[in-house]
Parts: structure tokens; C-alpha cells; sequence
């Protein structure tokens, strides 16, 4: 048993503070509501990385619908965004923007019901860019956008509208564009919150069951180190271990980015689906295996483009950090 909570809390203290230095301030307090009852309000303050979806998810699980999320971020990650916003979404959460929120925190903000803006608030939207080293559109990122903003119930004269400012410049939304577009607002004057009663953090509980965490970290670097290029790499030189057994061969962590690097170059557009009914994992002590199937695409510039259905296996050992010792997997189709 003892050796079950200390894996339990290594993950939660982990997965919330990987990359920390570049990841958003995610709390959660209570205040007095109007009616008298307490109001749930989650702060999302400063850049947001694909790290971050574990841990609003995490936080997310325990508050009532009706919560507010306010959000203070010049953006950060597009994919952590639109995952953040369709937790939102799926949980009847507000969301209010005091300050400035801007590119991927925009797409959270758009989530909400309702959609609460202070009078001096700024909310900006520009076209999703492949990564910060370069700055040319992505036409990949663009579809997901187009396709979150969809889903949301919004028209395409919305996704224009949000997909219209170059990655550089910014369209800020006024008051006009949302009554033209049907981007239904309340003004709020609340720029405080009162009677902070509760603080919670995703480290501060034992009762996360460390083969959810295991599964949500590794989902979470499938999809992040498929839409980029970026983190793709940086996933390798921050999480995998010296040596991995990768696909069957013992390999360095420099001949597993090496390998990564060019199968990037190789296929540019990349996509995946996750069979969410087919993940499963396991853990003991201070190791953990996940396992599980998904549907790939990839394309080039040429034209040329491969599909198909494959297993994917992944095992880590959590000491300090966390370290990926296996990546392997099969294909069971292509089509």
C-alpha cells in the first residue's frame, strides 16, 4: 500500500508540474455567489501548455456545473485551448476574461455559458501558426479550430471571423462583431474575487487513481507530439529515459530523436484518433505500462498520404521525473 500512494502522489506532482516554468497558474477558490451560496471559480492565468489539460481536467472532475473560469493568458499551447475549452464546454462551466485573453485562451473563452466580459476586457483572435520558431500558418491547426469552434454550435462565419488575423497581428472582438456573429456576452463590473473560502491544487489528493493519471499523460503525449513538431521533440528530450526500448530496439534517447525528426520532415500533416475504449494501463510500485489502439493519418506536401489502425505501447518508471523507457507498437491495418 505504501508503495501505491507514493506512486499516486509522484504522478500527480509530476504530471502537474512537468514543464512548469512555461505552464499556465491553474487554481481553484470559492467565493460568496449572489444568491448567497458558494460560487466556484477556476483561475487560468499566464500561458497555457499541453501539459495543462491533465491538470484542468483533474481540477474540472470535482466542481458543479455553473463554475466559473477566469482567464488572464496572451495564449500558449492551440491544442491545450481547445481541449481545455471542450472540458468546459462538456461541464456547463462560464468562463470571464477581467483582462486580456488572447489566441488559445480566446478559444477557452468561447466555451463558456455564458460568456462573461468585463467593460475593459480584451478577448483577440488570430490563425493557428506551426510553432513559435516558425510562425507561418498551419493549415492543420486551422482545421482543428474550425472544427472545435463548429462543435461549440458557432456558424462559419465565426470560424472566418476568429481565423482572420494573421499569426502576428490580432482581431480583437468588440461589442459589434460579437452582435454580428451571434457570440452571445455579459457584461460583468466584477473584477474581484470576494471571500476566498478553499484552495485546491491536482497534488493536494491521494485519491487519484494512478492508472487514470498514467493513461491521460500518455493520451495527452500521443496527441501533443502528433499535431507538433515542437513539442514532439521536446517530449523526447525532457521524458524519455537514456536508454529505450524503441519498436522492439534498444536505442539512445539521441537516435530516438533522431528518428522522430525525420519522420517529421517525412510526413508534415499529421493526425490521429484515439480509441478512448481500448486504453488501458497498468502500474506497480513506480512503474507503469499503457497500452491501446488509434486511427493515424499522415500526408506531405506532395500529395502523398498513408492511413491506417495501430496498437501503441508505452512504459515509464516515475522516480523524480518521469521517464519513458518503451515505445513500441504494431500496425494492425492500412487503407
Amino acid at each position: 500500500m505504501f508503495e501505491y500512494r507514493s506512486l499516486v502522489k509522484m504522478l500527480a506532482v509530476i504530471v502537474a508540474t512537468t514543464n512548469s516554468a512555461i505552464a499556465a497558474d491553474i487554481s481553484v477558490s470559492e467565493t460568496d455567489g449572489p444568491s448567497g451560496a458558494k460560487q466556484s471559480i477556476v483561475r487560468i492565468v499566464g500561458d497555457m501548455h499541453v501539459d495543462d489539460i491533465l491538470r484542468f481536467k483533474q481540477i474540472s472532475k470535482s466542481l458543479p456545473p455553473q463554475t466559473i473560469v477566469s482567464l488572464e493568458s496572451p495564449g500558449g499551447s492551440l491544442l491545450a485551448g481547445i481541449e481545455i475549452g471542450k472540458v468546459i464546454a462538456a461541464s456547463s462551466f462560464a468562463t470571464s476574461v477581467q483582462g486580456v485573453c488572447a489566441s488559445s485562451c480566446a478559444l477557452v473563452w468561447l466555451a463558456g455559458a455564458p460568456r462573461i466580459l468585463a467593460p475593459s476586457a480584451k478577448v483577440g483572435f488570430h490563425l493557428a501558426y506551426k510553432s513559435d520558431m516558425d510562425k507561418t500558418e498551419s493549415g492543420a491547426g486551422n482545421a482543428l479550430v474550425g472544427s472545435y469552434v463548429t462543435g461549440l454550435g458557432f456558424g462559419d462565419n465565426v470560424v472566418r471571423y476568429i481565423t482572420s488575423a494573421a499569426p502576428g497581428d490580432m482581431q480583437w472582438l468588440s461589442s459589434r462583431d460579437s452582435d454580428l456573429l451571434g457570440i452571445d456576452i455579459v457584461v460583468s463590473e466584477d473584477r474581484q474575487t470576494r471571500s476566498v473560502t478553499r484552495e485546491t491544487s491536482p497534488a493536494d489528493t491521494e485519491t487519484v487513481d494512478p492508472t487514470v493519471a498514467a493513461v491521460e499523460l500518455i493520451t495527452s503525449i500521443i496527441i501533443a507530439t502528433t499535431y507538433s513538431d515542437a513539442k514532439a521533440l521536446e517530449t523526447v528530450r525532457q521524458l524519455y529515459a537514456d536508454r529505450v526500448l524503441y519498436f522492439g530496439e534498444m536505442k539512445s534517447r539521441v537516435e530516438v530523436y533522431t528518428d522522430k525528426l525525420k519522420y517529421i520532415k517525412r510526413w508534415p500533416y499529421r493526425s490521429v484518433n484515439l480509441r478512448e475504449d481500448s486504453i488501458s494501463a497498468s502500474c506497480q510500485i513506480s512503474r507503469c505500462k499503457v497500452t491501446g489502439i488509434y486511427d493515424w493519418g499522415v500526408g506531405n506536401a506532395k500529395g502523398r498520404k498513408k492511413n491506417g489502425t495501430a496498437v501503441f505501447v508505452y512504459e515509464f518508471e516515475v522516480s523524480d521525473k518521469i521517464h519513458i523507457t518503451t515505445e513500441g507498437g504494431e500496425v494492425l491495418s492500412r487503407y
